[in-house]
């Protein structure tokens, strides 16, 4: 019986060292990365011109933003097309390393995942049709028609401060541009969103107004919560490139005027 025990307890001694060693070497998000030389990110490309597709191409700010930083990591950044509505869950599960896709802070979406330090801030607000009744201020949404982009910051807004139950009807899509579509079709009065897509949408669609920025709206780089040490990472990388301009470069490609401007 003695040898017995010594022999399970000597089993017990190497099965806890090996699960130490396993533990231990278990490589984190960013060693793997630096090890591959590839980082993966995901966007949902319907956001312009955060991150859009033309002539085939997946491009915008998000994915300048995401190739500097790669460039400064010493990695290279391959995107994933994912719909907005399971980005999130995306991150989570592993499928990507990274969120690069336009993505403001919310704090239902802080408790999940990690925020990088903020590289935009458009704010949110409101679109109406030319020769409608202005919309001003918030209560202005009131007994309206109203869409938004589901799982958006302006979605979260107005289900915070308004609500469903104070307006004609809600309609959900899936993407900005079907919603402002909509707006400029007469089948909606307003869609509450954030402002840089709507202000880029306008450019195609003379018809269609925005408010001035009812909120802030800061937007990040997101990580997992246990990626504390590529958050660490990413946010030297823009921090940096604020410092020296290059953020503000980025911006005015895209949007023709810093924040603020």
């Amino acid at each position: 019986m003695s040898s017995m025990k010594s022999w399970a307890g000597a089993l017990l001694g190497v099965l806890v060292a090996v699960a130490t060693v396993q533990g231990a070497s278990a490589e984190t998000t960013l060693e793997k990365i630096r090890r591959t030389g590839v980082m993966s990110s995901a966007n949902s490309f319907e956001y312009a011109p955060f991150g859009y597709v033309e002539d085939g191409k997946t491009t915008g700010l998000d994915v300048d933003l995401a190739n500097e930083i790669g460039r400064r990591m010493g990695v290279k950044v391959t995107f994933e097309k994912i719909d907005f509505k399971g980005i999130i869950a995306a991150l989570i599960s592993g499928r990507v390393d990274t969120l690069v896709t336009a993505l403001t802070w919310a704090p239902d979406r802080a408790e999940r995942i990690l925020f990088s330090v903020p590289y935009f801030d458009g704010g949110v607000g409101a679109a109406y049709r030319d020769g409608e009744p202005k919309i001003a201020v918030l209560d202005d949404v009131k007994g309206k028609n109203v869409g938004v982009q589901l799982g958006s910051a302006g979605d979260h807004y107005f289900r915070e401060q308004i609500g469903p139950d104070k307006v004609k009807s809600l309609k959900s899509y899936d993407t900005i541009l079907l919603a402002l579509k909509d707006l400029e079709n007469g089948r909606s009065d307003v869609v509450v969103s954030a402002l840089p897509a709507v202000r880029y949408a306008m450019r195609t669609m003379p018809t269609i107004r925005v408010t001035d920025a009812w909120d802030s709206r800061p937007v990040g780089i997101n990580t997992r919560k246990t990626d504390q040490d590529l958050m660490d990472e990413i946010n030297r990388h823009v921090v940096a490139m604020k410092q020296e301009g290059v953020l503000d470069q980025l911006i005015e490609k895209w949007f023709g005027k810093k924040p603020g401007a």
